[in-house]
């Protein structure tokens, strides 16, 4: 396909973006054209009008009538410059503080537009996507995006307007002058064109490569526990400066040169433009066909003329910058579609026993790796399961694959005998508390992250809820108590304290179906038996599955799946699976014990 095609067909794609972003704030934007209008006319006048006022004062004796009083030309036309003038001002000063408006409204609606959208896309894209990339790249976005509402198309609306009533004005003083500065202004259109719409590939270059080097330096200092371990901050000094000036100062400044030059050549065809009119205006004034009001007249609709395609220069790296990135991240983000909450004859229950049946599930994330094989079983309501395995044996697939995360390449996933296909998963997913590796807690207080697990939960049930996960002495032990705030991700609580607020959380959601997601595999011997009785507390009623390394936590399952290339090569009680000689689970328990063959 032809490459300026290409480039054209990008561009319409970002304007339509762009549109659709701003669209919402069209009543404000109807207002600040009209309001555009009246700036025009009141700024495209004044330049005739102090033409006139020194030709008046040329010609002192001169007089007007207005309302019956005799007044001097020069004073009346003082009068009128003084009342346009106002206009203007008054006008231009409210478009600027609507204009800042308009700004911050596209601006804040387009960060909460683009974080509302990636809530409800599935799982799956944010575990390939790496949030401090999208969040970089919503943040500059919403800027930019805020920025040609702003300033480009705010405040370049008006002098262009003004142009047209310059461009009227002027051929009433001569027509050949306006045919100078039309062309002067064409000339330049062509330069700016010639010189900045090739370098749209650069920007994009640009974008791509400073994105790809602030993620690696975000990525270096989210990982910076790591780093220090590893003593690598050296590597990683290496690594972000190479990203920052190896690759992407080299393109930038590549733009910045032509960016220069343009404005260069700007002025030069500005100064020849009105030397041009200065030689012109000696013969015409010398013919007596031109006054010097008009010439003072001229000399001020050739700097209108150029004003707006010179900020339109000055806005062009702005407008170019915001549409490439408003593309990009509409590729990224707003092109990926809502995860299907509500099926089409979806099943939608208040509540569900719990009874869930793998019926020859199969699974794969692409088409070269296949995660989960041909599994079938069934898991009765109340009952503890456990799957267990080696790393990457498909354990939490299978949790994912309950909560309809994912769905089975062949086979079915049933609860309650309806296939997960065609749940509400909004019905689904409130039915399911899960206990994660790694629990996530918000910057907030203590009691609000426990209610988090049922939002319209009372107090007097939240500490109910800390006492059965055995959460509530150590609560009690902290200065706020329950009001303490538990820092970035609960980085002011131990580990042991995360999971245990994480046990609350899901005793008070009250669900059918627990998951227990390697819910032990960061505690120290003693903190996870200490939280034992927590977990004893959590399963009563409810049919639990366990995702595994320790065997400790799995020992008292109704029902134990060994997992080995995606598939169940063994299952049973722990007491009847640890005598199986040549068993894989005894062989994994001897090894996690110490116990050598």
């Amino acid at each position: 396909m032809n490459k300026r095609f290409v480039k054209a067909k990008q561009r319409k794609k970002s304007w339509k973006i762009l549109f659709k972003h701003v669209e919402a704030h069209k009543s404000l934007i109807v207002w600040l054209a009209i309001l555009g209008g009246i700036s025009a006319l009141a700024n495209g006048v004044i330049p005739y009008i102090m033409g006139s006022f020194l030709d008046a004062i040329l010609h002192f004796s001169k007089t007007v009538t207005l309302w019956n009083i005799t007044i001097s030309t020069w004073f009346a036309l003082l009068l009128l410059w003084i009342f346009v003038r106002i206009a203007g001002n008054v006008t231009d000063w409210i478009i600027d503080r609507e204009g800042k408006l308009l700004e911050r409204k596209v601006q804040f609606s387009y960060q909460s537009e683009s974080f509302v959208h990636l809530l409800f896309v599935p799982l799956s894209f944010h575990k390939d996507e790496k949030i401090g990339e999208l969040s970089d790249l919503i943040s500059k976005t919403s800027w930019q995006i805020a920025e040609i509402a702003g300033n480009v198309l705010v405040d370049l609306a008006p002098p262009i307007l003004s142009v047209v009533v310059g461009i009227v004005v002027t051929l009433f003083i001569n027509p050949i002058f306006t045919l100078i500065l039309v062309v002067g202004v064409l000339i330049y259109i062509l330069v700016l064109m010639r010189l900045i719409i090739p370098t749209t590939h650069l920007l994009e270059e640009g974008h791509l490569t400073w994105r790809d080097a602030f993620t690696d330096a975000f990525q270096a200092i989210t990982n910076i526990q790591s780093v220090k371990h590893m003593t690598a901050e050296r590597h990683e000094e290496h690594k972000i400066k190479q990203g920052f000036f190896d690759h992407t100062t080299k393109i930038w400044n590549r733009l910045e040169i032509v960016w220069s030059s343009t404005n260069f050549y700007q002025r030069m065809i500005i100064m020849g433009t009105q030397v041009v009119i200065f030689f012109l205006a000696v013969y015409y004034i010398q013919q007596g066909r031109l006054s010097i009001g008009g010439l003072v007249a001229l000399n001020g609709y050739a700097a209108m003329l150029f004003g707006p395609f010179v900020r339109l220069g000055f806005h062009w790296q702005t407008l170019q910058n915001g549409l490439v990135s408003i593309r990009q991240a509409e590729e990224k983000i707003f092109e990926i579609p809502y995860e299907i909450y509500h099926p089409k004859n979806a099943f939608s229950p208040v509540k569900i026993h719990g009874d869930v049946e793998f019926k020859d599930v199969s699974f794969r994330y692409d088409a070269s790796t296949t995660v989960l094989r041909d599994l079938t079983f069934k898991v009765r309501q109340g009952e503890r399961v456990a799957f267990v395995g080696r790393s990457g044996v498909g354990k939490s697939t299978i949790i994912d694959l309950i909560s309809g995360y994912y769905f089975p390449t062949k086979g079915a996933v049933l609860i309650d005998g309806h296939n997960t296909r065609q749940f509400d998963l909004i019905a689904l997913r409130r039915n399911i508390a899960v206990v994660p590796q790694e629990p996530v807690l918000f910057n907030d207080s203590i009691m609000m992250n426990i209610r988090y697990g049922k939002l319209s939960a009372t107090n007097k049930e939240v500490i109910e809820a800390a006492k059965k996960a055995h959460a509530h002495g150590f609560i009690e032990e902290l200065p706020k108590q329950y009001n303490q705030l538990v820092g970035e991700r609960g980085i002011k609580l131990s580990v042991g304290q995360k999971q245990r607020i994480a046990i609350a959380r899901a005793i008070l959601r009250d669900s059918k179906i627990l998951i227990l997601d390697e819910p032990t595999s960061a505690l120290d011997a003693e903190t996870e038996n200490l939280i034992a009785e927590s977990f004893k507390e959590l399963m009563k009623g409810r049919t639990t599955f366990i995702a595994a390394h320790r065997f400790s936590t799995v020992r008292d399952a109704d029902c134990i799946f060994v997992l080995e290339k995606g598939s169940i090569i063994e299952r049973g009680k722990h007491s009847d699976l640890i005598k199986r000689k040549k068993g894989a689970y005894k062989r994994l328990y001897n090894y996690q014990v110490g116990i050598l063959d």
